[in-house]
């Protein structure tokens, strides 16, 4: 061995000599140990990993890898704890600096006197994922600002993070980088010596202590990374303050689910891993929650892979957990003992489940229950109690409804408000990009609210209040509705995102101790939903025994029987119970003296005398309904009552009266600006032309609707409308090609329906050759008609019978009616199964059951 000689620090080593020097004088050393030092000083310009020193320090010997951090605790006892840095994953580095030994033994003048930093506080955690972008704003951030605080939900990963760009920092401050945990700080009083204990400072009690802690780092260049500093803002704000009035080149990185609040703090709110939004998202497996979850379990079970079959299961997983970095690790942690699909399955049971925590986390981090625990104790009583109530909203809620049902007594409005906002400044409520601005608990934050709401014995009260404060909400957007307040897009905007809470209010007032009167008041107003999913259909289906004399007052009677024979019920209720309905309601209507309200009921009323062949009731009803529309009354009313004089016009024959309606009603809905209703208009008069024998021009027409629709939707129900109509209008001009095309198009939106018309494709599939699915389509055409769900009019009525004259031409009379029988029970999914085989392309799952997600056309009158 060369006898050379290194000094760093206050330490010299002659390593002829085997001799460690510290202040001038002789420490007693170990051979490994110094031999490891050795190593570490000679490899300074890179990390040496931890095999490569096992086999330097114990040659030819098999030895256990946890010698080596021993080895590194006794030199770190010796050189202090800026000389060793532990690289996570990867092994040490020695990285003091080392002083040239000049000719009189001395350090050049300008050499710096002070170490790095205390690298191996820093980064001891697994690898990081899914947050290259935080690393990146943050390490940017430090560049420039004086404090920069992380702030997030508990077990979001604002600690890990805060390492991971520390770590990267080494070597950037003169003075070194340090990471003090506050985390089992309790005493506020003792808050200034674990600032400077860690620092190698000495200070005396409070006062006396923070001017001698900021004394000390007034020259010093350094980074101080504060993490977990929640439970101690009021003391640590004041010292922080001063530190950086005092020390310029000392730079703060604070991790805390609340923000500091000194003056020059830079906020970065963290936010949960992105989760895709299913499996045939490009990269799915890339995002950080699902690449988390998969590396966890593989730390346990090193051969674990996620299986294309299961991929969807694991991102629903993160997606129920928020992916919130803990509650997803404790989950990955079971997989091993309980297999995906039962820790899956047992998400509801999240606080016992999830409770498998490495042993070097922090105590609350072992479990989701003890993270929520901590996070919950930092609030005050008021705070808790709205937490708690605010856990009755599912799928988020606005200020208002917030508001409407946390308060009481004892909590009025503005202090609902004033505690909300305390709740989202400590990262347990989340702030969504949405206008109007909406909130949400996170899903484990929410399941542990609940509990707290029983634990308070508040659960039914205030499931009750959430049920009438849904149930109000309900009713003013659908009184806005009705009476033309508020257009479509504007009524869609309020009332879609609070679907969630009216599924939660309507389960909640129909159980066992629910309420009654509740429920009938939920489905009746829910009326124009119905064209989003048929589930609200259900719930109007459900309470018709219950309305009875009584039951509800007058209004929500005469609502409910309304909603209960609007249009978007065909299907769902015969035609005779639908004309029955209405009747209802206008009778209601004329009792209550609500003329808007009697106008929409007899307009109901003449449709469905319309197709029970009732033409003379039909007319009176329109006739009565168009009396009532006054000067001041929006369009829309005008445009409806057009709309049915065309219709009758075309009926007694008169083309050109119902012509000059449709004109007049496309005037008015443009000159309204209500573009759902001109296109609605303009279908119309498209397929009046087809019904005169226009058919090329009445196919221009729609044409020209449809690429006026791709620059401007309206909503899926049109859009069918309008493609569905065009294909059967190029089938029946023997334009097979182009139907064919068109009809592929239209399978992306049919797929998404709860109801479309079948005539369009039984004729296709007739004409493209495919005869028995053909005829089993016409069969479910005449179910539908059978059992008065059908409401088929002049033009598909003509093409369904010659669709049928072309198949008795083709098949033997007891095969057709054999394959008709077949086809009573299709449903729209098996509908375009059968053109998407004959077309050979792929059509999807119909989403036509319980809660299918489509857009909304509001049913305003």
């Amino acid at each position: 061995m060369s006898d050379e000689t290194y000094r760093f620090l206050s330490a010299e080593i002659q390593t002829g000599q085997r001799l460690l020097r510290m202040d001038g004088r002789e420490c007693q050393v170990g051979t490994r140990a110094f031999d490891l030092l050795l190593a570490l000083i000679e490899r300074r310009d890179r990390v040496v990993p931890k095999g490569e020193l096992l086999d330097i320090v114990w040659p030819r010997m098999v030895v256990e890898e946890s010698n080596l951090p021993v080895q590194v605790s006794s030199l770190r006892k010796l050189l202090g704890p800026r000389a060793i840095a532990t690289i996570p994953g990867r092994g040490y580095r020695f990285v003091a600096p080392l002083v040239d030994v000049a000719a009189d033994g001395e350090a050049p003048a300008d050499e710096p006197p002070s170490p790095p930093g205390d690298a191996d506080l820093l980064f001891t955690g697994p690898a990081l994922f899914g947050r290259a972008g935080e690393v990146a704003l943050l390490t940017r951030l430090l560049q420039t600002q004086r404090l920069v605080t992380l702030v997030g939900a508990g077990g979001i990963g604002k600690s890990r993070l805060a390492q991971v760009v520390s770590a990267a920092q080494v070597g950037q401050f003169r003075d070194g980088v340090y990471l003090i945990e506050l985390a089992g700080l309790v005493d506020p009083a003792l808050l200034v010596h674990a600032l400077a204990r860690p620092l190698g400072l000495s200070v005396p009690d409070r006062e006396a202590g923070v001017r001698s802690l900021v004394d000390a780092l007034a020259g010093r260049q350094m980074l101080l990374v504060l993490d977990n500093c929640e439970h101690l803002l009021a003391p640590l704000a004041v010292i922080v303050e001063r530190l950086l009035d005092a020390a310029p080149e000392v730079r703060v990185l604070a991790t805390s689910q609340e923000p500091l609040r000194v003056q020059a703090e830079q906020q970065v709110r963290l936010e949960p891993l992105a989760v895709p939004d299913g499996a045939s998202v490009p990269g799915a497996r890339g995002y950080g929650a699902i690449v988390l979850f998969e590396s966890r379990v593989r730390a346990a079970a090193h051969h674990f892979e996620i299986a294309d079959a299961d991929l969807p299961l694991v991102i629903d997983l993160c997606r129920q957990l928020d992916g919130l970095p803990l509650a997803i690790e404790l989950a990955a942690a079971r997989v091993p003992l309980l297999g995906l699909r039962r820790v899956h399955a047992r998400l509801h049971e999240r606080f016992l489940l999830l409770t498998a925590g490495t042993r070097t986390a922090l105590r609350r981090h072992q479990t989701l229950r003890a993270a929520m625990d901590w996070s919950h104790s930092l609030l005050d009583e008021p705070q808790r109690a709205v937490f708690r109530r605010l856990g009755v909203f599912s799928g988020g809620f606005t200020m208002e409804l917030a508001q409407a049902a946390c308060a009481d007594d004892e909590h009025d409005e503005w202090t609902v408000l004033e505690q909300l906002a305390a709740l989202i400044d400590k990262s347990l409520v989340v702030v969504d990009a949405a206008e109007p601005v909406r909130y949400r608990l996170l899903e484990s934050a929410r399941a542990f609210a609940l509990e707290q709401l029983a634990g308070a014995g508040e659960t039914v009260g205030l499931m009750r209040r959430h049920a009438e404060t849904m149930l109000a909400f309900l009713r003013r957007a659908d009184d806005g509705n009705m009476d033309s307040t508020l257009r479509s897009d504007e009524y869609a905007a309020l009332v879609l995102p609070e679907l969630d809470n009216l599924r939660a209010a309507h389960a909640s007032a129909c159980d066992e101790s629910g309420n009654r009167a509740l429920a009938i008041g939920l489905a009746a107003h829910a009326g124009p939903l119905i064209n989003h999913s048929t589930e609200f259909a259900e719930w109007l289906i459900a309470q018709r025994p219950h309305v009875v004399p009584g039951a509800v007052d007058e209004a929500t009677a005469a609502r409910f029987w309304r909603a209960n024979a609007s249009s978007n019920m065909l299907g769902q209720l015969t035609i005779r119970e639908l004309l029955d309905a209405a009747q209802r309601a206008v009778a209601a209507y004329r009792k209550l003296r609500r003329p808007r309200r009697l106008f929409a009921a007899l307009r109901l009323a003449a449709i469905w005398q319309k197709c029970t062949d009732d033409v003379d009731g039909a007319r009176a009803s329109i006739d009565e309904a168009t009396g009532l529309i006054e000067s001041d009354w929006p369009a829309e009313f005008r445009i409806l009552a057009l709309r049915f004089h065309g219709w009758v016009s075309r009926v007694a024959g008169n083309h050109e009266a119902a012509r000059l309606h449709y004109a007049e009603s496309i005037a008015l809905a443009r000159q309204a600006g209500d573009w759902r209703l001109e296109v609605i208009e303009r279908f119309y008069a498209a397929d009046l032309r087809w019904e005169i024998g226009q058919r090329d021009e009445a196919a221009r027409d729609l044409g020209e609707l449809l690429e006026a629709l791709r620059r401007q939707p309206a909503t899926d129900f049109e859009l069918v409308e309008v493609m569905s109509t065009r294909v059967a209008i190029l089938g029946e001009s023997g334009r097979i090609d182009e139907a064919a095309a068109a009809a592929g198009e239209t399978l992306l939106v049919m797929r998404r329906m709860p109801k479309f018309r079948f005539e369009a494709y039984a004729q296709l599939l007739w004409r493209l050759g495919r005869i028995e699915p053909a005829a089993r389509v016409l069969g479910a055409l005449a179910a539908r008609q059978r059992e008065g769900r059908e409401q088929r009019q002049i033009n598909e009525l003509r093409i369904a019978r010659a669709t049928l004259s072309g198949l008795e031409m083709l098949m033997p009379a007891p095969q057709l009616s054999d394959e008709m029988a077949r086809g009573e029970s299709l449903r729209e999914s098996d509908v375009c199964g059968l053109v998407a085989e004959a077309l050979g392309v792929q059509c999807g799952q119909s989403q036509d059951s319980e809660h299918a997600e489509l857009p909304l056309r509001a049913s305003t009158l």
